[in-house]
């Protein structure tokens, strides 16, 4: 009897054993091709039509007005213009950081621009808000785009200013504009290239980014993850999850207003055409590690490097390099801050609103300082 039992538990193990194997292979497997399929489908639906009234509208909500242009290739790039619109106005240029818009430093210097008689400018780079994609774009393409909003708005000489990854952006139009037009450049809170990085034994991210673009078809993972970041409930936008930095805790307690401002863009503008341009350039190697132009044939001649000492988001050691370097060129004259304030990555975002303070110490203010004294 034992013998005729003996097989048939053995028959059943076998099939347990199978359908086990099934379900730990098929299962991730599974799973990814869903996955797979998705982000596919999403990369292949064009983004929303670009609506030029939503836009100015959503802009004056935000305290600016909303423009936009067409490049040569027929892309279309917003940007915001706000502050002061007296005829003796300066120009800055301030370039949004990743995961926000031109809405974002819109709001935040509307009214620091106007009490400092400066007209402000803040272009969404594409993929982001209202402009269009430029797949497979570089840092470097960039400074061609705003060419042709500074050429709409009439403006020679101008400051430009960037807060974490639009210090890049800021650094490739310095660097493409030269001094006579770019007359002063502000770095808050800044990278470095990983070309830099690398050369000087730096800390970098660069390697652990997948190197093939989301061109690639398995890389269509990209569109999913966007869409889990910025369109998913209860998981975005993600500035919900800031408060958990090091540095948040104190950030929200103290200056609510940052957060807010980063959540309200993320929501309201940062994929108001769709989430696709995020998953273009979330996890993109072309824009993020080759940027196209070494930052050190920059020849501005005012340059602000204002960096914090316990920032988790960028690596102090990025803008401690960069204050080193342009503070030991010849003819050039810095403004230096390297602070820990327990802010963080948030150390040098101006006031908001009613808390808003002439007297604040601003990087808007730091340029002007800094021209004054040519």
């Amino acid at each position: 009897m034992m013998e005729d039992i003996n097989p048939i538990k053995e028959s059943r193990l076998r099939r347990t054993m199978k359908l086990g194997v099934a379900v730990v292979i098929g299962i991730p497997l599974l799973t990814w091709l869903a996955v797979l399929v998705y982000g596919l489908r999403k990369r292949a639906q064009p983004l929303r039509p670009f609506d030029a009234a939503k836009q100015e509208r959503d802009a004056e909500r935000l305290g600016g007005e909303g423009r936009h242009i067409r490049t040569a290739d027929g892309r279309i790039v917003e940007y915001l213009v706000y502050g002061s619109k007296r005829p003796d106005a300066k120009v800055i240029v301030q370039m949004h950081g990743s995961s926000t818009t031109a809405g974002w430093p819109c709001k935040l210097n509307a009214s620091l621009c106007k009490d400092l008689n400066l007209k402000g400018i803040a272009p969404s780079v594409p993929c982001h808000g209202y402009s269009d994609l430029h797949i497979g774009r570089r840092i470097v393409d960039f400074p061609l785009d705003l060419e042709v909003i500074l050429e709409e708005e009439g403006v020679g000489e101008f400051m430009v200013e960037g807060t974490s990854f639009g210090t890049a952006h800021a650094m490739a139009i310095a660097w493409y504009f030269g001094p006579d037009r770019c007359v002063a450049m502000g770095l808050n809170v800044p990278y470095l290239s990983d070309q830099i990085c690398k050369e000087y034994d730096l800390e970098s991210k660069a390697d652990s980014l997948p190197k093939p673009d989301a061109r690639t078809w398995y890389q269509a993972w990209n569109f999913f993850v966007a869409d889990l970041m910025y369109v998913a409930p209860l998981l975005s936008p993600p500035a919900r999850f800031l408060q958990y930095l090091p540095e948040g805790k104190k950030t929200k307690s103290e200056r609510p207003w940052i957060f807010e401002a980063i959540g309200e863009d993320q929501k309201e503008r940062l994929v108001v055409r769709g989430s696709q341009g995020q998953g273009w350039e979330q996890f993109s190697f072309d824009v993020t590690v080759l940027w196209g132009f070494d930052l050190r044939e920059i020849q501005t001649k005012n340059v602000a490097v204002w960096y914090a000492r316990d920032d988790t988001a960028v690596p102090p050691s990025h803008g401690e390099w960069l204050a080193d370097y342009f503070g030991s060129k010849e003819g050039v004259k810095t403004s230096v801050r390297s602070e820990d304030a327990g802010f963080g990555h948030f150390t040098y975002m101006p006031s908001l609103g009613p808390l808003y303070q002439t007297s604040e110490k601003t990087m808007p203010r730091a340029l002007i300082d800094l021209c004054a004294q040519d």
